[in-house]
């Protein structure tokens, strides 16, 4: 038997801080969605437990696969039976696209449909909760809005499929990094609530293309140039191809530009023939039907 799940790259639209924090974790407010830009995790029958890896990869944390199995193990009460689990690493690590969150998130998907565990949805949210709060968004790969300090999470209905360009300029970064540098004291407090009904208001325009820059920020951006400058270029080549919308996603150093469907090719081919040692992606930003 074999159970193969993709584990795709979440971008965040916008994150705005609320100027509050808790535990030294600050509140946000973010819209995410996902692109089918992926890894892969590939779960298969063995007679005893098998992880391998298809790159020679060093991590910034412990790694959360292992972490993961364990926390799915201490829910059900009971070791899982041997088996083979293979991580097909496309996703930069340090790159704001949340590639170990939905590695975490694809691995608790594909142990309940290999072992036939019938997680609930709420069990599966647990899960993840005890990895990451990132994790549990990742669960479900749809458009969300998040809250809370990542953790609580609602669909968002609507938003149709974009055509997108990521690039990773080759520098890895850590969240915790450029969350230390906010300064509380300087951000505008906002409720929450207030700052998720901008976001639900801005579906329109969202699918229309018109006025992103009036809904949507990364409150994070600056401090990222901030700190690593050279990634300033990667938002300015994006914008001098033709995107209509530029933004970093989570901390970097990952950007992201909005095209239309007759501009992209032309501008992915600029971009790759730049010869920057950076990985340019063309890929789908999926919707709420995808």
């Amino acid at each position: 038997m074999q159970i193969v799940e993709k584990a795709y790259a979440k971008v965040n639209i916008s994150l705005k801080l609320t100027g509050q924090k808790h535990d030294n974790l600050h509140y946000l407010v973010s819209l995410i969605c996902f692109s089918d830009f992926h890894d892969t995790i590939v779960i298969e029958d063995s007679n005893k437990f098998v992880y391998e890896i298809n790159k020679d990869i060093k991590f910034i944390k412990p790694d959360l696969i292992l972490r993961t199995i364990d926390s799915i193990s201490r829910e059900i009460g009971t070791n899982l039976s041997p088996f083979k689990i293979t991580l097909k690493k496309e996703l930069p690590i340090g790159a704001g696209l949340g590639g170990g969150s939905a590695d975490s998130a694809a691995v608790i998907r594909g142990l309940d449909k290999f072992f036939n565990l019938k997680l609930s949805d709420d069990q599966k949210v647990k899960i993840g909760k005890e990895i990451g709060s990132d994790v549990p968004s990742c669960i479900f790969s749809k458009p969300l809005i998040l809250s809370g300090y990542g953790e609580n999470y609602r669909r968002l209905e609507g938003l149709k499929d974009k055509d997108i360009i990521i690039i990773y300029p080759n520098i890895k970064i850590s969240t915790e990094e450029i969350f230390s540098l906010v300064d509380i004291n300087i951000i505008e407090k906002k409720e929450s609530y207030l700052l998720e009904q901008e976001l639900e208001d801005s579906i329109d325009s969202y699918n229309s293309g018109d006025s992103y820059d009036n809904f949507f920020c990364n409150d994070l951006e600056k401090l990222t140039i901030s700190k690593y400058p050279m990634i300033e270029k990667v938002k300015r080549i994006l914008l001098n191809e033709g995107s209509s919308y530029v933004s970093m996603t989570g901390s970097g150093s990952s950007f992201f530009g909005f095209f239309q469907e007759e501009l992209i090719d032309d501008a992915y081919e600029k971009i790759l023939n730049l010869n920057y040692d950076w990985k340019v992606i063309r890929c789908k930003l999926m919707g709420s039907d995808y």
